[in-house]
This record gives structure tokens, sequence and C-alpha cells, in this order.
């Protein structure tokens, strides 16, 4: 849950702005082709010579090749060298993202995040190379923009009413820029510092080729345009290349994906207007070739990788990536039928659809495949947010597409479209691992907001194209095989319809959908707090794994981690952070609780909160006994030992090396890791659990020092650590070894963990809970503790709880109670159950564990 007011309205103000551009492009647009038809732009799209497409393509090759050269000079920069295949990788899936998604440095820059994260960069060096590129485009843009308007600086100046003196001018002080960064590389300065902010300079070879490399990209951009254009847009080479570099910066600045409509709007005004029919022809074979071609290549790229593998399942860049490219995809997939129900049927193929299907068919399927297609656009936000049920969702709505789309006009093309978006997502299951119900699924306002933009523009798009067919109410009404305009109109009431019912749900949806799960800047918030939290146990380390809510006391300074199961909000343990804040956190919790009808509880407290949870109303089930191992004066010693010490003594025949990664130095191994962790997964036929669990995240793994255990270099075990900033505690959360691990190495991971962590002064060693032990069987106890106690001596056959408990012992903990808080009576009962299930994944993982 977020606090910060702020960061909302930061987000806002730029989609704002954009849809405010996007609205004066598309009315600029209306106003510009009010005197064409539709048909006439389809039919040049149509006549589109193969070779310009060609020479099209080879330009769209030629700029993303270049593109490659961005990351390449800044590896180089940072002395990072990777393999030439990384480096395609990470730039040509970054910019097919970027140019289609909009805010190229945050889209862009997500990606690399992921990809250059996952190969062992640190979070400094990535952001150093998103500063390079950033810098990189604007070297490259001033130095374009500066030779043109110095060659044709009084036409682009006319273009804004500017004097045309003013264009040559404006030439000379922005090519400035460009000679100023040479100027400073030549004279060898290192860096340049104004109040806090830092640039570096990297040496003279570098930065040339910055410049030399985006000019090269930009060029080639701005070629696949312009060999589409007609010889009437009255531009020469250079010129057209400043009016690109206008045109597209304008785009940018307006935060509208992939520029759409901004852009095109640019470039219609400076063309003749005899030449627009013909411009907006190009501009959309453009866009197919630039955008959607390189963004669709991105994604059997990543299908083609994920199949390869499937062995292996999702694995380095494969699994981080899917969200976003899968939600960009599915989104273009639902405007491709929105434009597909808003543009007139081609009558031959109708005709010969109807001798196989009555024209009712023809009617539901044009119907239907509008509301599939404005489904889309708001499942991909489901997408975006990896919930596992937008998966589902979108599988489902894409075959009926193609469906659809064969049935309302035998539109071969779409279905096509929608069947490669489809076979690049089937494979992907696991990339969307977040679980939420179905009906729970609401896209987030700003994705609503854009959705809803998408869908105004193919309304114009009907109207623009049907605008010759008189208004009669009879219209409704009319089902005829050659009258497009009537399929529109229905059509288009059903996906205003379905935009108002789920804008409608979004604003009358309960309170409890105003959280949100913390994205990497809340948990990077979280673990600051951690850091500086009283009193604190190392199972608060759970709030980094980002699948609980977090509630922020005013100060920001503590927290309570909770999830949502059913009607129960189920805190993880106590509230972290400072002690004075602890009681009013605690009330704060309950009180959101009670507003949004839920019911409160806090799972495996310790017997010092009771006093403090007893104040707010609830009252406590036991639900067993963590073990702690004072470490102090843990050893191998005396007969009560000597099977600890028989398992240390075969390590070390074995030669098995234990060692503890620092966190900075665990991105270079956590492909290894990943390939442990999934056979492990594999082997056990488990599945990922969490909320008091951990699961392999390569995000949540980077966050912690990892135990290793390691036979002939290779490594065979791992465990991630959870500690303590004032050395009170250390615990494990995910332990995990290969197949073919020497037997014991479980129990050699522990012993070399309580040895290293007596070493370096950690008090206690959190070898976490047995459940159900230590309940009470007498008569006058509780019927749940009663219940617990019979469950822990007699279901050793579902669970192994008392050999669970046995295994701990060995090591001498000290037992102490741990508790369920919650409101009495049947209530508890009730909560337990939400707890269980929360705990396994739903009522599937509870089955199946």
């Amino acid at each position: 849950m977020s606090n910060n007011g702020l960061s909302k309205s930061a987000i806002a103000w730029p989609v704002l702005i954009g849809l405010v551009l996007f609205g004066l492009a598309i009315w600029f647009i209306h106003r510009e082709l009010a005197h064409l038809d539709l048909r006439i732009i389809l039919a040049q799209i149509a006549a589109t010579p193969p070779g310009l497409i060609l020479l099209a393509v080879a330009a769209t090759a030629g700029s993303y090749f270049t593109l490659t050269a961005y990351d390449r000079l800044a590896l180089r920069w940072i002395e990072r060298p990777f393999t030439h295949r990384r480096i395609v990788l990470a730039s040509f899936t970054a910019y097919a993202l970027a140019n289609n998604v909009g805010f190229g440095v945050l889209s862009g820059g997500a990606v690399r995040y992921k990809l250059y994260g996952g190969w062992g960069l640190s979070a400094a060096e990535i952001a150093k190379i998103i500063g390079f590129v950033a810098l990189t485009t604007v070297l490259g843009i001033s130095t374009i923009l500066g030779i043109a308007a110095i060659g044709e600086g009084q036409r682009l100046a006319g273009l804004v009413g500017l004097p045309g003196w003013f264009g040559p001018l404006f030439g000379v002080v922005v090519l400035l820029i460009p000679l100023g960064w040479l100027v400073l590389a030549a004279l060898k300065v290192v860096k340049l510092t104004w109040r806090d902010h830092t640039l570096a300079v990297p040496s003279l070879p570098i930065a040339t080729g910055q410049i030399a490399v985006s000019l090269i990209d930009h060029a080639f951009a701005a070629l696949a345009l312009y060999v589409l254009l007609p010889d009437s847009v009255g531009f020469g080479p250079l010129g057209f290349l400043g009016l690109y570099i206008i045109a597209n910066t304008v785009g940018l600045i307006s935060n509208v994906p992939g520029g759409i409509g901004v852009f095109d709007a640019v470039i219609l005004l400076a063309v003749p207007h005899e030449a627009n029919a013909s411009t907006v022809a190009a501009l959309v074979t453009y866009r197919v070739i630039y955008y959607l071609l390189p963004l669709g290549l991105a994604g059997l790229l990543f299908a083609g990788h994920t199949l390869r593998h499937s062995g292996r399942g999702l694995m380095t860049w494969s699994l981080p990536l899917a969200p976003s490219l899968f939600a960009v995809l599915v989104f273009v997939s639902g405007l491709l039928l929105l434009v597909s129900g808003a543009t007139p049927s081609i009558e031959s193929r109708v005709g010969w659809l109807n001798a196989i299907v009555p024209l009712g068919v023809i009617e539901l399927s044009h119907f239907f495949g509008s509301l599939v297609g404005v489904a889309l656009l708001l499942v991909a936000d489901g997408l975006r947010r990896r919930i596992d049920a937008a998966w589902l969702l979108a599988c489902g709505f894409l075959a009926a597409g193609i469906l659809f789309s064969l049935l309302k006009g035998a539109d071969y093309e779409e279905a096509l479209g929608l069947t490669v978006t489809l076979v690049i997502l089937l494979p992907c299951r696991r990339a969307f691992d977040r679980k939420t119900r179905l009906l729970a699924l609401t896209p987030s306002p700003s994705w609503l907001v854009t959705s809803a933009a998408g869908v105004a523009a193919c309304l114009w798009l009907g109207f623009f194209a049907y605008r010759h067919v008189d208004y009669v109410n009879d219209l409704w009404w009319s089902f005829m095989l050659d009258e497009d305009a009537p399929r529109f109109l229905r059509a288009s009431v059903g996906v205003v319809l379905v935009l108002a019912i789920v804008a409608l749900r979004l604003v009358l949806r309960p309170a409890p959908a105003l959280f949100t799960l913390p994205e990497a800047d809340d948990l990077t918030r979280a673990e600051g707090v951690i850091q500086h939290a009283d009193g604190l146990g190392s199972s608060a380390s759970l709030a980094l794994l980002g699948d609980k809510y977090l509630l922020y006391s005013p100060s920001g300074e503590s927290f309570i981690m909770f999830g949502i199961q059913g009607v129960s909000w189920i805190a993880m343990g106590e509230p972290v952070g400072r002690q004075n804040e602890r009681r009013n956190l605690v009330w704060s919790f309950v009180e959101a609780c009670h507003r949004h009808g839920g019911r409160p509880a806090f799972y495996q407290i310790t017997p010092d909160a009771m006093p403090m949870l007893a104040e707010v109303g609830l009252a406590f089930q036991k639900l067993g006994e963590q073990a702690y191992v004072p470490l102090g004066q843990f050893d191998l010693q005396g007969p009560a030992k000597a099977k600890l010490r028989q398992t240390w003594n075969r390590g070390q025949r074995d030669k098995l090396v234990f060692t503890v990664v620092a966190k900075a130095e665990v991105p270079a191994i956590i492909n290894d890791l990943r390939t442990i962790s999934d056979q492990w997964l594999g082997n056990k036929n488990a599945k990922e659990k969490g909320f008091s669990l951990g699961r392999f995240d390569a995000d949540y793994i980077r966050r912690f020092p990892v135990a290793l255990l390691r036979l002939e270099g290779r490594i065979v075990a791992f465990a991630n650590l959870w500690t303590t900033p004032d050395c009170r505690e250390l615990s494990i959360d995910l332990m995990r070894y290969v197949e073919d691990a020497p037997h014991g190495v479980m129990d050699l991971l522990f012993i070399e963990l309580m040895l290293w962590g007596r070493q370096e002064g950690y008090a206690e060693f959190d070898l976490g809970m047995a459940p159900m032990s230590g309940l009470e069987a007498r008569a006058l106890a509780p019927r749940l503790s009663r219940a617990g106690a019979l469950v822990f001596r007699h279901a050793e056959h579902f669970y192994n709880f008392q050999g669970l408990h046995a295994y701990k012992d060995k090591f001498d903990p000290v037992w102490r109670p741990r508790y369920l808080a919650a409101h009495p009576g049947i209530e508890m009962a009730l909560t337990l159950g939400d707890t269980a299930l929360i705990i396994s994944g739903g009522m599937r993982g509870l089955i199946s564990q």
C-alpha cells in the first residue's frame, strides 16, 4: 500500500498531458483528412510496391542493428564487456518495447535492468548504461537538428511560424551541444558537476562513437519512412531527417505509446495538402514495419528461447521480460480487432463467406470480435502485473478473436497476427505467477484511461470510415451482407458498454482494491525500515518477497505486512520498525480491516505481543513452537553432538566447501541458483508457496547473502540468509540442492551456517516453526488446541509433524511458542482456514502440498 499521494499525481500528469496531445492530434488528423475516403487510403496501402516495403524493412533492420551499438559503447565505457549475442538481445528487446510503449527511458531502462541485472551487473552499473544510452540519443538528435536547421532552416522554421533566419541560428546553437561534448572528451575532462548532479565524460573515441551511432540509427529510422512517402512531400533527405527528428521528439514528449497520432500529426502538418492520402498510407505502413514487426519478432524470439529451454523452464532473461512484452502484444492484438471492426470488410471475402455460414453468424462474430478486442486491452494490464488469471483470459480471448476474425469477414491476416501472439503466449504460463481471483482482475486507472483512448481512436476511425453514410434510426436494426456501418454502430455500443461497466466497477469496487503490491522502489523502502528496526526478527525479511501489502505508520519508519484471503486480513508476524509505533500501527491495521469489512489476524506472533493485540479485541490460538539455537554455546563436541560431528567430518572427506556469498555478488551466480531451484522443485513435485515462506524470485534472492556448498567447484546446495542488523538473529529462507548432492548435505549446510554465525557474532539461529508442536490435548484445553494435538500425534501420513520436530531437536534448540491472533469463536477457525490457504497459494496448493 502506498501512503504517498505525490507519486500518484506524478504519474497522472504525464498521462493527462499525453491524452490532451493525443486528442489534439486526432482532431488535427480528422481535419486534414476530411476530404478523403478511407477506401482510397486502404487502396494506397495495398498498392505499396513490394520493393519499397523491402527497402523500409531493410532500413528498419539497419536502425535496430545500429541500436545495439548504444549498449556496446555503454558496456565498453563501464568496462564490462558482454558477448555480442547478449548485447543484441538486450538492445533489440529494450527498443522493441520502448518504441511501442513510450516512456523510452523508463520502459527500455526497465528491460535493461532485468536483463543486465540477471547477468551480474550492479544497479549502479545499469543506471550508468541507461544514462549513457539516453545521452547518446540526445547527442544524435541535437546533431541532426543542428545540421538540418542550418541546411533546411527556413522551411522548418516556417512550419511553426518563425522567421526564416531563426532556423539557421537555432541549428548553430544546437550544434554546440555535441561539439561541446567532443571538446570535453578531447580535453579529458573526467566529469561535470552541478549542485548534487554529476555527469561523467567518456574518452574521445567513445564520445565520437556516441554521436556517430545515433546519427546512423536516426538516419535509418527516417529512411524507413522516407522511402514509403510520395515524391510530392516536397522534402529532400536532409530536410526530412530534421522533420522526422522534430516529430519523433514531440511524440516522445507526449508520452503517448509509440507517439501514435502525435508523431503522425506533425508529419501531416509539414507535407503539402495534396500529399495527405499517400502520406497517411505511408505512415500506417511505416508503423507496421518499424514498430509492430520488431515487437512480433521479439515475441517470437522469446517463445523460441522458452521452447528450446523447456526442460529448464523460463530462465535468464525470459521470466522477467514476459509481463511487459506480452502486455504490449496483447494490447496491440486488441487494437487490431477494434480497428478491424471499425473499418469496412472486403466485399469479395464476405460474399464468399456467406456461402458457407449464415448472415447471423457474420453479424454476431463482428459484434463479439469487437468485444473481445476491448477485453484484450483491459486484460493486458493483468499480464503486465504478472497475474495468472490474466494469462488464462488472454489465451481464451485470443482464441476467440481468431475464430471471430475468420467468421466475420475471412480476415485471415488479422487471424494470423492473433495466432502468432497466442502461440508465443501459450508456453509462458510460469511467467505469470501472481495469484488472484478472476473477478478481482481489474485494470489500474491509468491503464483504463489508455484503453479508453485506444477505443476512442478506433471509434473515430469508424465514424471517419462511414461518414458518407447518412444516419437514420433504422441503421441499428439493419442486417444486410453489404452493410458494414450498422455492424460498426452495434459493436461500438457494446465496446463502450464494456468500458463503462469496468470503469464503474473500478469506481465502486471495495476499498481493499486500493491496496497494491509493492514494486521495486517500495521494497527498497521497506528494506531501509528493516535495517533500522527495533527488536527485529529475521522473518521481517519476508516483506521483501513482494507478495504482501505494506501498511506504513505516519512516519514511514514502521510497517505491517499482510495478505488478504477472502475477508481475512492476515498480518505476517508483528509490526516491523520503531518500538514506540507498534501499538498505534496495530490499531490502524485493525481499523482499516473494519472499514472494509475485513477480519484482522496476526500470524506467528510471540507472547510479548499478546498484551498489545488483546487491547484491540483479539484472542490467541497456539500454532506450534519455534526452534532457536543459541550460537554462543553451539559446537560439535560431546556425545549429544556425535551425529552432527559425523555429518561434518563426512562433508570434509567429501571435499564439500562452504562459503557465504555477499549479496553484491549474488547476481553473478543467480542463473546457477535458479537451475538448482527448478530441479529441486521438479524432484519434490512441489510448487512455490509464499506469504510465510520465500520463493525463488531473482529480484528477491538478490537482496540477501547466500550460503553455498560446492563440490569440485560446482554448487550443489544453497540457502539465502536472513539476518538482523544487530546480529541478534540469523536464519535461512530457501534451502535447495541438486539431485545428485551427497547424502546429508542439508544437515551439513545447517551445521556450517551455525558455526559461521557464531564466528560472525550472531546470538541465535532460527530453525523455524514446528507446526502443532506443544499443543495441549487435555480435556479443558481449547477445542482447536485439542484438535491440533491430535493431528500432531496421528497425522503423520499427511505431514511429518513429529519428524520435523525431531529433526530440529537434534540441534538442541530452545523452543518458543508462536500464536495466531484473531477474533475468538468461529472466526478463529475461519481465519485458520484462510491462513492455510494463503500460505499454500490457494486451494490447489493446499490440496497438492
